[in-house]
This record gives structure tokens, sequence and C-alpha cells, in this order.
């Protein structure tokens, strides 16, 4: 999963076998989505008159939600998808207050992770019977590995499903085949990889293409073949999250069992992505979309034509924290250390002079050869400057860099 390095958590899915064309949208559609909502806000509004933390708006209807009506709407739900961008707390903490609400309805009540992928699921399984707990449940998953954004930002919601015995299903497929998909497409698969994603996987829906082909785009790359892969990528992450969703709620519709998924907001704004995927396993699923949006975008998002709503549900979130700095490249661990497949235009790794094909060999002396070592050296001072030695050919080079607060 590719890594955009910036130093006060780890950003982007925390898997330290980053390539360009394995990156998938979870991360890299949910942050285009935020800062769009951010985007709608209305020049000059004053804060008193934005909608406070935690207000709700549901698709039609001209009023902010009362508690009633959220518990109303949700009793009536069968699927509620809320998305998030991964490395926002207040995102998070909207996730886990329509978690809380949808359980408090009643009935037996699955929760869905984008986060993990199915080779996690026995883990899942004891942490929902309360056999485990979170940091534990961590340690078996390998949490820093599989998924790598900080454990404080999910633990509350993974505290919660515990607390409450829920079952939690780990719906993501496996990294290193979604990986050979984006890099090599579906046909590479082996017959023993391609069994692990879901059998039906639907590459004809050109509204879900287009909107990928233009974050594709927004990364640089024009080649068709590798916008194809992309796209195959992600395809074949949302089917795999809807079938296995659907194994958790057979027999369908006769099970009682109810859902709430949590994935990023790529994986489902504007209706695409997961929804048509999942309700076409579970017809008659009754599927709600929600999306945590800022409280300065909330006034035009909702004010606008409710069939142009990212989302069926929309919560005012906490603001977002600081942007922390970035080196500004993609990184894959190599034997010799970290490869530098992509170096940003115009990041301080640029101004640097680093090149595509340079090996990030150290650190402020400290060898490299994992990624998140580089968030764990500079996380007590990473404004200050910090000396990394790159390899080059035969050569070794070493850069003095100083990330400013307005890095991106």
């Amino acid at each position: 999963m590719v890594r955009r390095l910036r130093f006060t958590d780890q950003v982007c899915q925390g898997r330290g076998r980053a390539s360009v064309l394995t990156l998938t949208l979870a991360f890299a559609m949910s942050l285009v989505l935020a800062w769009a909502l951010a985007g709608c806000a209305t020049m000059g509004e004053s804060p008193a008159s934005l909608p406070p933390v935690g207000t709700a708006y549901a698709r039609g209807l001209s009023h902010p939600l009362s508690r009633t009506e959220l518990r109303d709407l949700l009793a009536k739900t069968r699927v509620l998808v809320v998305g998030e961008v991964h490395d926002h707390p207040g995102h998070h903490q909207v996730q886990l207050d329509l978690l809380k609400a949808m359980a408090d309805t009643g009935g037996p009540l699955v929760v869905g992770i984008e986060w993990l992928d199915q080779s996690a699921q026995p883990a899942c399984e004891r942490l929902g019977a309360g056999e485990v707990g979170v940091e534990e449940f961590a340690r078996l998953v390998d949490w820093e590995h599989a998924w790598g954004f900080p454990l404080e930002l999910y633990a509350p919601i993974l505290e919660e499903v515990r607390a409450r015995r829920l079952r939690l299903v780990a719906l993501n497929a496996p990294l290193a085949v979604v990986r050979q998909v984006a890099r090599s497409g579906l046909a590479s698969l082996e017959p023993s990889q391609r069994a692990l994603l879901a059998p039906a996987l639907d590459l004809k829906d050109q509204a879900y293409r287009a909107r990928l082909d233009a974050q594709f785009a927004m990364h640089g790359f024009q080649d068709p073949l590798s916008r194809e892969n992309f796209f195959a990528a992600q395809v074949s992450r949302d089917e795999t999250m809807a079938h296995n969703l659907a194994g958790a709620l057979h027999p369908w519709p006769d099970s009682d069992v109810r859902a709430v998924v949590l994935a990023g907001g790529g994986h489902l704004a504007h209706g695409e992505g997961l929804p048509p995927r999942i309700s076409r396993r579970l017809p008659g699923s009754a599927l709600v979309t929600a999306l945590a949006v800022p409280a300065e975008a909330a006034p035009d998002l909702t004010a606008s034509d409710p069939d142009g709503w990212p989302a069926d549900i929309l919560v005012v979130s906490a603001p977002a924290p600081p942007k922390p700095p970035r080196l500004g490249v993609v990184l894959q661990e190599v034997p010799a250390g970290l490869l530098i497949e992509r170096v940003l235009a115009g990041s301080a790794a640029a101004r640097a002079g680093w090149r595509a094909g340079d090996v990030l060999i150290s650190l402020d002396g400290a060898a490299l050869s994992r990624i998140k070592q580089i968030h764990d050296l500079v996380r007590d001072a990473p404004w200050a400057p910090h000396t990394y030695r790159i390899k080059r050919g035969d050569t070794e080079l070493d850069s003095a860099i100083t990330l400013g607060g307005g890095e991106r």
C-alpha cells in the first residue's frame, strides 16, 4: 500500500510494502472527499451560525434529525455503511456514535470493517466474544502491519464492539492479492489467489470507473493499463467486502441480523463502490450510507439537491487535526533499505534533489528497513532538521531536511 510519509501518525494503510500501482482509494478518495466537502463552505460563515458537532441530516429532510428521528431511521435499516478518513479522529467518533445508535435499536448486529482481511477473523471473533482486549486483539492481528493507522483512533470502536459482544467481521481482500491486481491485473492471479476474492467482480460500472480515473490522474498516472489495473484492484476490494458481509448475514433475508460497515469514504460516496455491490447480494437490505462532514460544509450541502448528496446521512464532525508535514515520497521496503518509487513535485524530497530509484538507507544515523521507522525517529521533533542518507548507484548522499508546517 502506498504511503505518502507524514509525521505524527501512519498515513495511508500502514502496510510497509508500498507500491505506486497498488494505491487503492480507501484513503486517497476519502481525503479527496473531505477536501471537496470543505470546499463547499460558504465564505464568511460565522462560527455561531454553524451546526454543532454531532448534528445529523437525512437526505430529503430540510431539518436536522432529532434523536428520535435518527433512531427511527436506523431501526428500519438492515445495513448501515459509515465512511471515514482513516486518520481523522472526528470521523471515527461519528462512526462510534452511529454504531451505538444502531445497536440501541435492538437485535443482533454485525460490525464489518475494511481495516482487516479475512485472515484476521479468528481474532475478530475472540474480541467480539470478550475473550481478548483491544491491545491483545491488535497483537493477534498484527495491527501495525495489517492496517497501520494508530490504534488509538480505532480503540473506542473496538472497545464498544467488545463491551456489547457484537460480532466483528474482517471484510477486506488480502493486501498481497490486491497489490498484484493493481500491478499486473486480474489475469495474473493464480487460481488460489483468485479464490481469495469475491467470485463475481463487476467491472462495468462506468460511473465508478470515471470517478476512480479522475482520482488516479490526480496522482500523476496516465497509462491506460495502469488505470485499468487500478480500477480492478479497487473493485476487487469492494466486491470482496460485500461478499464477506453477505456471508456474515446468511441466511438472507431470513436472518434477523443487521450490519454496520465501517470503511473509507471513497468506498461509498455518491452511492458508488460498496453500496450497489452489497445491495446486489442482499436484495431488500434497506441500505443506508453515512458520511462525516465539516461544519462549514454542512449548510451548503444540506441546502443542495438531495440527489447530489454524497450519502444518505450527513453528520457534522469535529474539525480535522492540522496536517502534519511530510517528505513527499512513495516508498517500498526492499533489502537495501527504502526504495523511493516516486517523488512528489514541489515536496521537501524534491527540493532536496531526491529521485525515483534512490534508496533511503538511514535517518540521523539509524539504518532504515521499515517505513514506520521514519515516523518513530522523527515524531518527537517533526519540524526539526533531520539528516537523511540516500544511496544513488554506488554513491551515498546526505540531505538535511527541515519540514515546514505548510508541506503537503
